[in-house]
């Protein structure tokens, strides 16, 4: 493979020494490899991903006491959080009905798992909801960055979904290690990307109906398992989600999904820069919300706790927020894991979601699906008029509304961890 070193600045570094650092990448690489970097107004040069020898590599951070890091840029795999799933046989969903008395919509032919997000008391049983009640702003005004491996545009939750749609294929053009894949597809097998935008924002399943959505897709490697890619491209694309909410001025206004976790043995490097980009979305009043983990052992309960990023950057990052699954009456999914850092869960025990291709809906289980529920209800309360003095405030709107969320949570089993509540009431049957 070659070495692929990583290089990553310090923080309050000259121009000059940035230039200096450039020009010696440029003039050690092999064969004129291109370098490829990325930087941040708040944050400055993230990274650079360049192609010398590995003599070189060795001789970059003598050369250069501004480098945190000089180290090849490994392979790391990416934990979807969602156990793999069952197509369904195709049936038909009824058209929705909705009464809309004031400003509250009910979905008649919404699942379950959706219709427990407006339980009102957890003296009702699921069974006894007859519908799923939102509010119409349903995250309109609000956008939602899904960092998966993309959606389905195929299926209803995609083509009848009201709010604006982007794509952001990240990774570096030049490196031959990687297919960036900028095709608008889900390029999973399982489905994953797909499930988790139908549970954030599609129209059947979603929590936020009517919020835009940014799709960023995974670079994966050539040859390798599908959830395999480097550190530098997922680097990339937390930096282009960065950008992207920068640029558009989308503070105050959006939500970061990030349904996987890697490794906490990846390179200290590498991993601290994943943990700053996260800091600086919250800083820059960004709501960031991520998986709790599905590798809980259900017959032994050996690792029930928290053990991957970007989860246990919850231990100090105290406002992203951090969901876990349960099944509908509430009791915690048998492989959800859970500890200290948890704050809620969703359901998400052989849930009902978009599948990878087609119209046919599919069976799946995994934090994944609850957290973007989760994160869908974070861009529900942005967008609701009488809540924006209470959560947009500067530098505070991420801890405004993970605890608004967690207010508004409850337990649906006495004892058991808190499952998201939307604030409205299904009517019962």
């Amino acid at each position: 493979m070659g070495q692929h070193p990583v290089t990553q600045q310090t923080t309050n570094t000259s121009r000059k020494d940035t230039d200096n650092v450039y020009t010696d990448l440029v003039n050690r690489a092999k064969d004129n490899h291109p370098i490829f970097s990325k930087s941040d107004d708040d944050l400055g040069v993230l990274f650079w991903v360049a192609l010398p020898s590995g003599q070189d590599a060795d001789q970059l951070k003598k050369d250069h006491t501004v480098l945190a890091s000089v180290a090849e840029d490994k392979t790391i795999r990416l934990n979807k959080m969602g156990s793999s799933g069952t197509r369904l046989r195709k049936r038909g969903f009824p058209t929705r009905r909705r009464d809309e008395p004031g400003k509250v919509i009910k979905q008649s032919d919404a699942p379950e798992l959706l219709k427990i997000v407006s339980q009102p008391s957890k003296d009702n049983k699921p069974k006894d909801l007859k519908n799923f009640a939102y509010r119409e702003e349903a995250g309109r005004g609000v956008t939602v960055y899904l960092f998966d491996d993309g959606a389905n545009k195929e299926a209803n939750e995609w083509i009848k979904q009201p709010g604006n749609k982007k794509w952001i294929f990240p990774g570096d053009p030049n490196d031959d290690r990687y297919v960036i894949d900028e095709t608008e597809t889900d390029q999973s097998k399982d489905g994953h990307g797909s499930c988790v935008y139908s549970m954030a924002v599609g129209t059947q399943y979603g929590t936020a109906k009517a919020a835009d959505v940014v799709i960023v897709k995974h670079a994966k490697l050539k040859n390798e398992d599908e959830e395999d890619t480097t550190e530098s491209a997922t680097l990339d694309g937390m930096t282009r989600i960065l950008a992207d909410i920068k640029l558009s001025r989308l503070n105050k206004k959006a939500v970061v999904n990030l349904s996987f976790g890697v490794s906490n043995d990846i390179q200290e490097g590498p991993k601290q820069k994943f943990h700053d980009i996260i800091r600086d979305l919250l800083a820059n009043d960004v709501v960031v919300v991520t998986s709790s983990g599905n590798d809980r052992d259900p017959d032994t309960g050996d690792n029930s706790d928290i053990d991957e990023n970007p989860a246990l950057f919850a231990a100090d990052l105290k406002n992203m927020i951090v969901v876990g699954a349960t099944d509908n009456m509430g009791k915690p999914w048998p492989d959800s894991q859970g500890g200290d850092l948890l704050d809620l869960s969703g359901p998400a025990d052989k849930i009902v979601c978009a599948s990878q291709k087609g119209t046919k809906p599919q069976l799946e289980s995994g934090t994944s699906y609850a957290t973007g529920s989760v994160s869908g209800l974070a861009a529900y309360f942005l967008s609701l008029p009488e809540l924006s003095d209470r959560l947009k405030v500067d530098g505070q709107t991420a801890q405004k509304v993970k605890d608004f969320i967690l207010e508004k949570a409850y337990s649906r089993i006495d004892g058991e961890v808190k499952v998201l509540y939307n604030n409205e009431k299904s009517d019962l049957k």
